[in-house]
């Protein structure tokens, strides 16, 4: 029975394998092409029904394969790189044989494509965007010495406005985008890469009224534009709700390169620039500078000949401690700048099968400043990576890594040191000089000045001490020295990896109803660390001030994202109906660290300022916060003609108190392409496309500071009975609401022969309402000076936009040229400001020589410019004004005065013609009012009871200061006789009323010229520094221009004298219109010829690229501004100001991109 059993057993299990043997039959084949015979290494798979690959094998050198199947039913796919796949059907076949096609060999037939772009979450025709928006290809800025992506976008986006907040390395921009709606944080647009946010600095640290020195945004350091493949700027409400309360700003998308399918390609680039200062402005020498000194000390009259015998001015050649240090005519500017270099090594591998596709990539830039002593280090890595596991599951992965180290000049102000600097001190020490030798002998010792004398007086022969007056001096150091001995050290680490999985749930094609989910993961994590140094060997100070003073300095932060998005594209068997559907939800989760210290008195020559010394402070903080986010957008178009767009978002906050945590933020648009109208069929041949585009949405802004709703304590510094205790720090903020904008957008396209000629224009109005504000005072009964957060306005900005474009024109043989431009205009009103804010930033002047006023005005500008009139600079002082009043019929002997020439001196003199006996020199009406007097508003003097005319003040009762002759002339607008507050007026905005960019490219067979040009019209800029170069207040060095200062009683000039406000206070250095310049300019903003080599020379070197080219970056620009470089934003409250920062520097390129 057992043996049957065991009989039987073995029968069966014959049975199944010989079925198993059947079923995974082995099949063989073999794959050529007619061009290249046999394909070796092309990929056979066996694939079900569902697409999943089951088995597979590749070919030999011979082209044959031979492989065992699972199931006869499934299907046969072949491929191979550079041919188009095949997929046969396996059944009873065991023999194939395959020929593949390649890609590039199409059977004739009409092909029409449809381009398409991301909009709003969804991919749609590029003919079917409502919403205002703009793309850069990068390919285009090919070769260019672009530092990070915003130097590329300056000038070639309409509405976007972009400043280099400085020359100095890493310093960043400024970048504004239909103007600023927010008073709250940053005001840049926000920037995007591949879909996710790039962050690198808590916005509640941001110090918006000195971002010009600060330097703080320099967030696109950490994409390097060699990676990017193009830039699209979202600019109206309808565009950007999908960012919801991030977007208020605008956006700007940045997407980078991905590998192709195809054979593996490796690119190498190499970038050389060389770059120097521009020419700034001319200052005195050594003697000009000693002349203009003495007159301000001497003018007063009020100094002893002790006293004012300042002796590193006066060439005393028996000082030999002093003498051979101050006689030169040093040109610190010079010392201080150098020809700039920056090198660019980069190099890409890409490639891609079927199955996956790659990109990997790595740049390493060093430059070196135009400014002594910097140097910026930058090095960025990418990677992209997809992979298709199936026809329905797509994995995709990026991953960065970015490392800079900024070398910086401590305090990041050697330029306007250098424009300070005595011209008459020497660089370095000169020692060993005696009265044979007076000039001595140079040594490799950088000069520093000694410590001041206690009181005025001449410093002894021997004596190693500063005069008194020249404390500032000191001060301003050595600016060589400063830059050679003290630094700062900055460095930034940033790591972004992220992680998507597509996953299509329904559909696979166009011609079935499509459900498709993504996934993904993205974390940004980022370390800022700041060490600087400053020896005691730079200051006169003695250990007690503290010298060799240390800080070191680090932020980590950390921000974790998860995006969840189902888009469902139903299929309509009428094809003109289009409906697209997207859902996502979002979690953002994000904490920091920060912690800093400073010390004094590290010894031993020991730098590191690890190291332990005496401590002068610390802090230390953390943060937390969470965000959460909801998405619905909808896309609905009728045969492409009518299009409708919806987009809503929630946005989540923990920084609002319950009940106002979410804002929701809709934007809807529409468009209608008028010229696929049947009753616009005659005009087609002319007019390729002409379409309408309305829009209207919601954006908003939060706080940039967490905990607001709670209270926070804090026992430091407090006692009750002596014992330490707890108190609140702040107030609740509960009721704090989303700072919102509401905004349309209009938007007309243009194309003429079939889009030959491309004409975009936008118009469009924003309200922003509830806008938020930080250190908003309160009164103080309530206990606390200030809430940390309020709604306290509304402000408005309205404006247009248009942008040109052209294919190529005028083709001629091989020659052909293309154009491009744009122009917008921005007009920003305050509409509604509290007056708890208007009190708090309206203060009064406290009437000092340089103040700049911030005001905030309802009806005028944010950034609005206010000040003094300046009229001119009196010729004649109080006592020749000439209008005494006659004493009992005769002319009074205080207006008898005259020149060498027996004519009238006085200011009156000018109106009496008949007394000038002399030809040689003139009278002049137009001087009769040039003397501190008062006029009533038809002109007339106005006189006192003793028949004297009444003397002009400013601030009267407070200042209490007389005017004098050579003293600057400010419209006293109400003619009461003083110069106060009520004289301020407004003198303009720091906006621009015009800006924009255009460019003509020319092409011949493979050479090509590209050009751009960018301007700005209507902004106005403080200048001060010339305001600082011509007050001859200080013992800094002048500008040249002060060589025709007012010198004596008739001399008519626009410079007012020269008045040391060591010995006396003058006000002939106002913020006024003398200083308010229009900062209009047109910037030729680079060049570049380039070579491309054919490809069929290169085959013979084994290269399928070579591209070599040249340009000229920033070289020339025609301005009537009478500064280095009119290129000044204005920040938070604050103008634009000119404050000598170091200007953007000129600068050629080199470029070669090679490969293989």
């Amino acid at each position: 029975m057992n043996n049957n059993i065991k009989f039987l057993l073995t029968l069966v299990l014959c049975f199944f394998c010989a079925l198993a043997a059947n079923a995974q039959k082995r099949i063989s084949g073999r794959v050529w092409s007619k061009t290249d015979g046999p394909i070796v290494m092309a990929y056979v798979v066996e694939k079900d029904k569902n697409n999943r690959n089951i088995t597979a094998a590749q070919t030999d050198a011979n082209g044959n394969f031979s492989m065992v199947i699972k199931n006869p039913a499934n299907r046969l796919q072949v491929s191979y790189i550079g041919y188009q796949t095949k997929v046969l059907p396996i059944g009873a076949n065991a023999r194939f044989n395959v020929e593949l096609i390649d890609k590039n060999t199409f059977k004739a037939a009409e092909v029409t494509t449809t381009r398409k772009t991301r909009s709003n979450g969804l991919v749609i025709p590029e003919r079917e965007i409502s919403t205002a928006q703009q793309t850069l290809d990068m390919d285009q800025m090919a070769g260019l010495s672009f530092e990070t992506a915003a130097d590329a976008l300056q000038g070639e986006i309409a509405g976007l406005d972009i400043v280099s907040n400085s020359g100095n390395l890493g310093s960043g921009s400024t970048m504004r985008l239909r103007g600023v709606s927010s008073i709250n944080g940053s005001q840049n647009p926000l920037i995007v890469v591949d879909g996710n946010i790039l962050e690198d600095q808590n916005t509640d640290e941001l110090d918006l009224d000195n971002m010009d020195n600060q330097e703080q945004f320099a967030t696109l350091l950490q994409v390097a534009p060699e990676d990017i493949a193009s830039i699209k700027v979202l600019k109206d409400a309808a565009a950007t709700a999908i960012w919801g309360a991030r977007g208020s700003n605008g956006v700007i998308e940045i997407t980078t390169r991905r590998g192709a399918r195809g054979k593996t390609k490796v690119n190498f680039s190499y970038r050389f620039s060389g770059a120097w200062q521009p020419t700034g402005m001319k200052m005195l020498d050594g003697d000009g500078y000693t002349m203009m000194l003495k007159e301000a000390y001497h003018n007063p009259r009020m100094l002893s000949e002790e006293q004012s015998d300042i002796v590193e001015i006066m060439y005393k050649q028996n000082w030999h401690g002093h003498y051979p240090n101050y006689n030169k005519n040093t040109d610190w500017i010079k010392e201080v700048t150098q020809f700039g270099q920056t090198h660019n090594y980069g190099v890409s591998v890409s490639g891609g099968g079927e199955k996956a596709m790659f990109r990997v990539s790595g740049t390493y830039d060093h430059e070196t400043g135009t400014i002594i002593k910097q140097a910026l280090d930058r090095l960025t890595t990418r990677l992209a990576l997809d992979y298709w596991v199936s026809d329905r599951i797509k994995f995709s992965s990026n991953f960065s890594l970015t490392y800079t180290k900024n070398i910086k000049n401590y305090g990041s102000d050697i330029l306007g040191k250098a424009y300070n600097a005595m011209p008459n001190m020497s660089v370095y020490r000169y020692v060993g000089a005696t009265a044979e030798n007076p000039e001595g002998y140079r040594s490799n010792e950088f000069f520093i000045m000694p410590p001041r004398k206690s009181s005025a007086g001449a410093v002894g022969e021997s004596e190693d001490r500063t005069s008194y007056y020249l404390d500032d001096m000191i001060n301003n150091g050595n600016p060589v020295a400063i830059a050679h001995q003290a630094w700062q050290h900055e460095s930034t680490y940033t790591i972004q990896p992220q992680f998507q999985l597509e996953y299509k749930l329904l559909g696979k094609t166009d011609e079935e109803t499509q459900l498709d989910y993504r996934g993904e993961v993205y974390m940004n994590a980022y370390t800022y660390s700041s060490q600087s140094y400053y020896p005691g060997s730079l200051t006169s100070n003695t250990w007690a001030d503290g010298i060799n003073n240390t800080s070191n300095g680090e932020s980590k932060s950390l921000a974790f994202t998860t995006r969840h998005q189902l888009v469902l594209h139903p299929h309509f068997a009428n094809t003109d109906h289009q409906l697209q559907v997207m859902g996502r939800f979002e979690v953002t989760s994000n904490t920091s660290t920060s912690q800093s210290h400073s010390t004094s008195g590290v010894t031993g020559g020991i730098t590191d300022p690890t190291v332990n010394g005496y401590l002068t402070g610390s802090s230390s903080g953390t943060g937390k916060g969470h965000s959460a986010a909801g998405l619905a957008s909808l896309h609905y178009a009728y045969g492409s003609k009518y299009i409708f767009d919806l987009t809503v978002r929630a946005d989540g906050s923990t920084k609002f108190g319950s009940g106002k945590k979410w804002g929701f933020f809709p934007g809807i648009s529409g468009r209608w392409n008028i010229s696929d109208e049947n009753f616009f069929k005659p005009l087609r041949s002319v007019i390729s496309m002409l379409a309408f585009s309305p829009g209207w949405g919601i954006t908003g802004n939060q706080p940039g500071s967490e905990g607001l709703m709670y209270n926070k304590y804090n026992r430091n510094g407090h006692a009750y009975n002596g014992t330490q205790v707890m108190r609140p720090q702040n107030l609740k903020l509960t009721e704090i609401r989303w700072e919102k904008t509401k905004s349309w957008n209009l938007g007309f396209d243009l194309n003429f022969l079939e889009d030959l000629l491309k004409f975009n224009l936008n118009v469009y109005n924003r309200k922003t309402s509830d806008l938020l504000n930080s250190g908003v005072r309160i009164p103080s009964t309530t206990g606390y000076s200030n809430l940390a957060w309020a709604n306290v306005g509304d402000m408005e900005n309205k404006g247009w936009e248009l942008y040109a474009s052209t294919r190529d024109v005028f083709k001629i043989g091989k020659f052909s040229m293309n154009f491009r431009a744009n122009i917008a205009q921005n007009l920003n009103t305050i509409t509604r400001m509290d007056a708890s804010v208007l009190a708090s930033y309206n203060t009064d002047i406290s009437y000092n020589n340089g103040e700049i006023l911030k005001r905030v005005q309802v009806g005028n500008a944010l950034g609005g410019i206010y000040g003094f009139k300046f009229k001119g600079v009196y010729a004649y002082d109080y006592d020749h004004n000439g209008y005494f009043q006659d004493i009992n019929g005769e002319e009074n002997p205080k207006n008898q005065w005259y020149d060498q020439y027996g004519n009238p001196n006085t200011a009156a003199g000018n109106l009496q013609a008949e007394k000038w006996k002399s030809n040689k020199s003139q009278a002049r009406p137009w001087l009769a009012q040039s003397t501190p007097v008062v006029f009533d508003a038809n002109g007339n003097v106005v006189y006192d009871k003793n028949g004297n005319p009444l003397p002009m003040y400013f601030n009267y009762g407070g200042k209490n200061y007389q005017f004098d002759g050579g003293d600057a002339i400010y419209e006293d607008i109400n003619h009461d006789g003083n110069i106060d507050e009520l004289d301020v007026v407004y003198l303009g905005t720091s906006n621009p009323k015009l800006n924009g960019g255009f460019g003509i490219n020319f092409k011949y067979a493979r050479w090509e010229l590209k050009t751009s040009f960018n301007f700005r019209v209507g902004n106005k800029i403080i200048n001060l520094a010339r305001l600082n170069a011509e007050s001859m207040t200080s013992n800094k060095n002048q500008c040249a221009s002060v060589n025709h200062r007012w010198r004596k009683n008739g001399q008519e000039t626009t410079m007012p004298h020269a008045m040391s406000s060591k010995v006396k206070t003058t006000y002939n250095s106002l913020v006024s219109d003398r200083f308010v310049e229009p900062g209009d300019f047109l910037r030729f903003q680079y060049f570049q010829l380039s070579y491309s080599v054919s490809p069929d020379k290169l085959k013979r070197v084994g290269l399928s690229s070579l591209r070599i080219a040249a340009s000229g970056n920033n070289l020339i620009f025609w301005s009537k501004y009478s500064g280095v470089d009119p290129e000044h934003s204005a920040g938070g409250y604050s103008p634009a100001i000119d404050s000598s920062q170091t200007p953007r520097s000129r600068s050629f390129t080199f470029s070669l991109n090679f490969g293989f």
